[in-house]
């Protein structure tokens, strides 16, 4: 018994081929059959690309009932593939073909997968539907219309047109295709493999329209690509088959399938060659610009790993921390809008804080033990710069460390150990007074947190930020100790301090505290800061004001320069790069976790090879170390030829260059700097040679202090 669903009646294709001698078309066949994929649709894309979509939409919807096992999309793409063999064997060995339908391949991947909800039965058809329609809304983005299917379909006119085709969805969802690309006017119907059992390859699915339709294989013309399906398995029955193979197109698979085999180096490929808008503003640097679409890999494999995570997680909201968490947030926000994961994704935000602003509030008490979050960062910090760091104004104590013989600009080593710190420490009134800061600077902070939405009750607080080792998202645990903070950082170095226990984290690039691979990417992060930096100032503190709470911020002038100078013409950059990165990533189901290899090589790029613009821009920064060190970097700062000559044989010399490179923070940009003299290069190669030979032989104790980026 047939019961597969009945075809509609069809037309003939218009052109002209051969007239008879009243000049009317003639018509050489009663039935023409065109297959779909390759011939009337193509895709920008392999077809197993449609599929590794659907795994990351299984894998972002529903990652809490799968096991870490299975929770990659290319675990699943190779289940899937399982999946789909077993079916088409169980229906070989029933007497038919090797087919199968979409929702059957679903239901046993997900067994496969070892799905853990497949037990309530609406919810697993809730899931099902979900994945059709994912699949389906795949195809539509990735397909399009043969270029010259149409003029060839009008070269061969038939009393019925109708497509024929080996695939695991019905015909209604062919016909829906069709439409969408404009060719449903010309093949209006169908019949798919999966809908009777049998298929092209065996010629069995051939034989069944022949008999559905009473027509016989003389007077059947098919047009296809593939060789054993569409020409050898029809010509064997009979039918007149049509090789449809055009050049260009076909070269076109031919890339997409070897891309798909090594999708690293089709994914190179694609980087070095992208089509990133030029800049088309005169007041946008196009040096600087193009610098930034080449190091977007970097930033928008960030983002996406954020939006991934959080997604997986079913995070209401990400909020991302001022100041590089501005530029972030742009680049989440324009992929978000062209739906780059083709999956709702969590609202985000912005939140205005800053370890300045958040540090002082964290504090239960004015104790060497509570300082010591601060200390194990900065062994070496003067009490100026501790008051400054909580936010106070270091002039208001002078009398009282002069009383204990500290003056407030001086370094001190380790001043945990110090007894005049200590007994500054344990001073009544100082403590009063450092203490009733805290507790104010407290109540302002979860102020404004409230205000901003935070924290609501139930609720995860998911953040971002730049890194280095979490020291706001730190601050906020000890201030919300009863919110969980998950933390998405660009890399993590070793953390210092003990970790609050409601504070997670997690780096996209190197985590030195799980691993040491790519460990060399954070010996000079100020550059990556410095291209990331907003226009905005640092967050200094939350004023109440009239009902509300306002966010203070310190703009400073000279620091702005380097940002108007070079950031936001290469920051221009990433962001022109997004419509093809989200289009790129999306048609190929790229996950962040895939572009990471090229995001760290281009990291390693910017660090340790950067182009003599990025170099000059760095090296007249004034870096904001209010936190730690209690005043603005210059990064302006220059030692001589006759410095360095003298390191070479002086100890004492080697300790004033060492503190000199330690902090400019960056020496391959030193070396890349335009502005210096041959000479000075020369020599400081030679010297830095000489001091990897010293550290080889042993530690040297150079006196610098420890100063950590938090």
């Amino acid at each position: 018994m047939d019961d597969s669903p009945p075809l509609q009646p069809g037309h003939a294709s218009a052109g002209k081929v051969s007239t008879d001698s009243s000049g009317h078309v003639a018509t050489r066949f009663d039935l023409l059959t065109v297959d779909v994929w390759d011939t009337l649709l193509r895709r920008r894309c392999h077809p197993d690309s449609v599929k590794l979509h659907v795994c990351r939409v299984l894998m972002l919807t529903h990652a809490d009932a799968l096991p870490a096992s299975t929770q990659d999309p290319h675990v699943l793409l190779r289940l899937r593939q399982q999946a789909e063999y077993e079916l088409g064997e169980q229906c070989r060995r029933r007497g038919l073909d090797d087919e199968y339908g979409h929702r059957d391949v679903y239901l046993r991947w997900l067994e496969l997968a070892r799905f853990d909800k497949l037990e309530d039965q609406p919810k697993t058809a809730e899931l099902l539907r979900l994945l059709e329609t994912a699949e389906l809304a795949q195809e539509r983005l990735v397909s399009y219309a043969d270029p010259s299917i149409a003029s060839t379909l009008a070269a061969y006119p038939a009393r019925k047109v109708l497509f024929l085709s080996d695939f695991y969805f019905p015909a209604a969802a062919i016909q829906d295709l069709l439409s969408c690309h404009g060719l449903d006017a010309q093949v209006p119907d169908g019949l798919v493999s999966c809908e009777v059992g049998v298929n092209k390859r065996s010629g069995r699915l051939f034989s069944h329209l022949h008999d559905r339709l009473s027509v016989a294989p003389a007077r059947h013309l098919h047009i296809g690509d593939n060789m054993r399906g569409d020409v050898r398995a029809a010509r064997e029955l009979g039918i007149t088959s049509v090789h449809y193979q055009p050049d260009a197109e076909h070269a076109r698979r031919e890339r997409l399938d070897a891309g798909f085999q090594d999708r690293q180096d089709f994914l190179r490929d694609a980087a070095d060659h992208m089509r990133c808008a030029p800049a088309t503003n005169a007041a946008v640097d196009a040096e600087m610009h193009a610098y930034g679409c080449r190091c977007s890999p970097l930033f928008v494999g960030f983002v996406l790993d954020v939006m991934e995570r959080t997604t997986a997680a079913r995070a209401e909201r990400v909020r991302f921390f001022t100041r590089e968490g501005e530029f972030f947030l742009e680049i989440y926000r324009r992929l978000a809008t062209q739906d780059v994961l083709g999956v709702p994704v969590p609202a985000a935000d912005l939140l205005h804080v800053s370890r300045l602003a958040t540090f002082a509030a964290s504090l239960h008490a004015f104790s060497a033990d509570e300082l010591m979050r601060i200390w194990n960062q900065y062994s070496v910090q003067s009490v100026g710069a501790l008051l400054a760091s909580l936010g106070l104004a270091p002039a208001d104590f002078a009398d009282a460390a002069s009383r204990f013989g500290l003056e407030l600009a001086a370094p001190i080593r380790y001043p945990w150990q110090d007894a005049r710190v200590l007994a500054l420490l344990q001073d009544d009134i100082v403590r009063g007074t450092v203490e009733s800061h805290l507790r104010r600077r407290r109540d302002e902070l979860l102020a404004y947190l409230g205000q901003a939405g935070l924290p609501r009750p139930g609720e995860r607080l998911h953040m971002t930020d730049i890194g280095w080792r979490g020291t706001i998202q730190d601050n906020l645990a000890h201030t919300l100790p009863a919110v969980q903070i998950h933390g998405y950082y660009l890399g993590l170095s070793r953390f210092l301090n003990r970790q609050p226990p409601n504070a997670s984290k997690i780096a996209y690039g190197p985590n030195l505290n799980e691993t040491d691979a790519d460990g060399a990417l954070l010996d000079f992060v100020a550059p990556i800061e410095m291209l990331c930096n907003s226009a905005g100032g640092s967050v200094l503190q939350y004023r109440p004001h009239d009902g509300r709470v306002e966010v203070v911020r310190q703009i400073d002038g000279e620091e702005n320069a380097v940002y108007h100078a070079c950031a936001q013409h290469f920051q221009r950059g990433v962001l022109d790069s997004i419509p093809f990165w989200a289009d790129f990533l999306r048609t190929h189901a790229y996950t962040a976790s895939d572009l990471r290899p090229l995001a760290l090589a281009r990291w390693r790029e910017i660090i340790d090879h950067p182009p003599a613009f990025l170099a000059r821009a760095y090296f007249r920064l004034k870096h904001n170390e209010t936190f730690g060190v209690g005043e603005f970097e210059d990064k302006r700062e220059m030692l001589s030829t006759v410095d360095l000559l003298l390191a070479l044989v002086s100890a004492k010399r080697r300790d004033v260059v060492n503190r000199f490179l330690s902090r400019m923070g960056w020496i391959p940009g030193m070396l890349a700097r335009p502005d210096i003299s041959r000479a000075f290069r020369s020599v400081l190669r030679v010297y830095l040679w000489a001091r990897r030979a010293r550290q080889r032989r042993g530690p040297a104790k150079t006196g610098m202090p420890v100063r950590r980026s938090g």
